[in-house]
């Protein structure tokens, strides 16, 4: 008897522990304000119709930052109707630009207890933690530090993700010396400290900037293992080296899993790193360079066998330990990118010394020889994308780093559409490229859409929207029609939402490979910096759920699975487009 109640209370104190200990380090459900208590008013609208109208021209005079203009009709409108956030929030915003601060903050509050996701505003961003920076702004103007602070810091706890550029921001200029706003700004170090004492300071910023940032720390990693490793390298650190303290950091974010939380040591003041003048791709039959410096142009489509000593299957393995990912496309994608960072080599035991690199290569006759490279000091522009090949008319010879293009393909009755970024270009915005493609789309009545974007890794997800009226339209108007989707390990974060949309609003073959993350997952890019190295990265802030709830895929399978060979690559062929055409010509 009294063993089946210890049993039950045993079990009863597990649930709670996991359910409280879950609900503590999840942040997914939490709000930034609360929908009980907010009674709705009945309307004063006497003329809907106009109303609408009136509402309308408020956003056009906002957007085109017409602020005297727009600032009475939005009022009228409040008047007639003050329960919808966006109106509140576009006067806030138009508050803020005339200088009129304390009617700026009011209205920006009320924004906060409604809520709102109004998007393509100038000078704005609806995110609720980035209105209250607005507000922290106002307070500023106004001259009150302790409001300014406060807001701030509520600011931080709703996980707002540009910490780092607060010091820069010239509403708080009047304060940017203080060090109450150094401390929330993410810049404070402490004087009269040693070497070894900053570089456990930045541990330490950087450990809170984990908790305070990621959505989920522990799913992938218990507490006491977070701690553990927090407690191990904070005692090297005296042991260790700029560059390796670095390493020891990119590990620790590695840990708490997932695809957006990674260091990019590169730009850093102290302990930047290293790189080879060279490009590695891993192919369906082996790790390839693909692209080199001048000096090293010669090595390009050399095959790459071992690094130091250590095998190169042995070395991508190795470098799981600082790539955090969503699945193991992810790992395809990056791994190469991390075997070309010298002090990761290093770190990873897979060469004795980061200042000498030897890699052993085989040429396609099966000849092997070791090079050792000279190293330059890391940039970083974006994780890596496949080059494109000289002396190649194919048009999958893609423009990788044009935003996106098209190319009509007569002979298919197709148009092909490469998506590289997502976010506007500078010579002509997402909307009007769409608009393009929708005219050509009615011109040409294509039979096929190719919409190209297996090496896009994201960007900013509200801009793709214009994309989706594009091929909805496209299905509409050839509804026997055929919409393919190439992608791949790199079809990632935005992209990778857009991904999901296309299939649920429409019926597309998706071919290449499988995605390199999950429908839902834990997402979105926190912006850290440490105060004293300047080292810089990103924590998942946020879960993105776009897909069903029940959705528990690893990853977007393609329809028609398609590898990519070094042979392939170095030929100038594209299996994916090859096998499109196929599927087009048999009717």
């Amino acid at each position: 008897m009294h063993s089946k109640f210890y049993i039950k209370l045993f079990i009863l104190t597990i649930f709670v522990y996991c359910s409280t200990h879950v609900l503590a380090s999840d942040k997914s459900s939490k709000m930034t304000n609360n929908s009980i208590g907010q009674v709705p008013t009945f309307s004063k609208v006497e003329d809907p119709a106009q109303y609408y109208t009136d509402r309308q021209k408020a956003l056009d005079l906002v957007r085109q930052e017409n602020w005297l203009a727009a600032k009475p009709v939005i009022e009228s409108l409040i008047s007639q109707y003050p329960d919808d956030g966006d109106t509140w929030y576009i006067l806030g915003l138009t508050y803020f630009q005339l200088k009129e601060w304390e009617k700026a903050i009011a209205a920006l509050k009320k924004t906060i207890e409604l809520g709102t996701i109004l998007s393509n505003v100038p000078t704005g961003s609806a995110p609720s933690n980035d209105i209250m920076i607005n507000i922290a702004e106002a307070y500023a103007e106004l001259g009150q530090a302790e409001n300014t602070i406060a807001w701030i810091n509520k600011s931080l706890a709703y996980r707002y993700d540009d910490r780092k550029n607060l010091i820069g921001n010239f509403h708080f200029k009047e304060i940017a010396a203080s060090k109450e706003f150094q401390k929330v700004s993410g810049v404070f170090l402490p004087k009269d400290i040693s070497r070894v004492e900053l570089w456990q300071y930045d541990l330490k910023f950087l450990v809170s900037e984990i908790k305070r940032l990621h959505v989920n720390m522990y799913h992938s990693i218990s507490e006491d293992n977070f701690e553990r490793m927090v407690a191990t390298i904070n005692k090297k650190i005296p042991t260790l080296s700029d560059q390796q303290i670095v390493f020891e950091f990119m590990k620790l974010v590695a840990s708490t899993g997932n695809g957006h939380n990674f260091i990019v040591p590169a730009y850093a003041k102290i302990g930047a790193f290293n790189q080879l003048p060279l490009q590695f791709y891993l192919f369906s039959d082996g790790l390839f360079i693909v692209s080199a410096e001048e000096e090293y142009q010669h090595l390009v489509g050399s095959k790459v066998v071992r690094i130091g000593s250590t095998a190169v299957e042995e070395a991508l393995d190795r470098a799981k330990k600082v790539n955090a990912r969503d699945n193991e496309m992810q790992h395809l994608w990056l791994a190469p990118h991390y075997l070309g960072l010298a002090e990761v080599l290093e770190g990873l035991n897979i060469v004795d010394d980061a200042n000498v690199i030897t890699i052993t290569i085989e040429s396609t006759k099966g000849e092997q020889k070791t090079v050792t490279p000279k190293l330059k000091v890391m940039s970083f522009s974006g994780f890596p994308k496949l080059p494109a090949l000289a002396n190649s008319d194919e048009i999958h010879n893609f423009q990788a780093k044009k935003t996106y293009w098209y190319q009509h393909i007569p002979e298919q009755s197709a148009l092909y559409v490469q998506y590289n970024y997502v976010h506007n270009s500078s010579s002509q915005s997402f909307e009007s490229f769409n608009h393009e493609l929708r005219d050509k789309i009615s011109l040409l009545k294509p039979e096929n859409i190719i919409l190209d974007i297996r090496h896009n890794a994201g960007g900013d997800g509200s801009t793709y929207p214009p994309l989706l009226k594009t091929l909805v339209q496209f299905e509409s108007i050839r509804p026997n029609g055929k919409l393919f989707v190439v992608m791949g390990r790199n079809t990632f974060s935005a992209a990778h939402s857009l991904l999901l949309d296309i299939n649920r609003l429409s019926n597309p073959i998706l071919v290449g490979e499988p995605s390199g993350s999950r429908p839902n997952a834990l997402s979105e890019a926190g912006w850290f910096k440490l105060p004293y190295s300047g080292t810089w990265g990103i924590i998942s802030s946020q879960f993105h759920q776009a897909s069903k709830a029940e959705d528990h895929r690893i990853w977007v399978s393609p329809h028609v699975p398609v590898s990519l060979s070094s042979k392939q690559y170095f030929s100038g062929d594209d299996p994916a487009m090859q096998a499109i055409k196929k599927i087009i010509n048999r009717k």
